[in-house]
């Protein structure tokens, strides 16, 4: 099956117009979840906050995952 990741984050978005032939929704969402950790540790040390990825097939989105980075002093 083709699966496509569009990503946003604070600072750029990319349509995936590729796309990725993967064995089914399991992996594209283990895919997802490694885009998204990988760009988040990008993003939060640009000192951005969210990355979202948007995973869908041929005919519509299946799946959005959103990672936050949130900072906090704490002394």
């Amino acid at each position: 099956m083709k699966f496509y990741f569009d990503i946003k984050d604070d600072f750029f978005a990319a349509v995936d117009e590729d796309g990725v032939d993967l064995p089914g929704p399991e992996a594209a969402e283990r895919e997802a979840i490694a885009m998204a950790t990988s760009i988040a540790r990008d993003v939060a040390s640009a000192k951005g906050a969210q990355v979202l990825i948007i995973v869908r097939n041929e005919k519509h989105p299946l799946l959005e995952l959103s990672v936050t980075v949130a900072r906090k002093a704490l002394t």
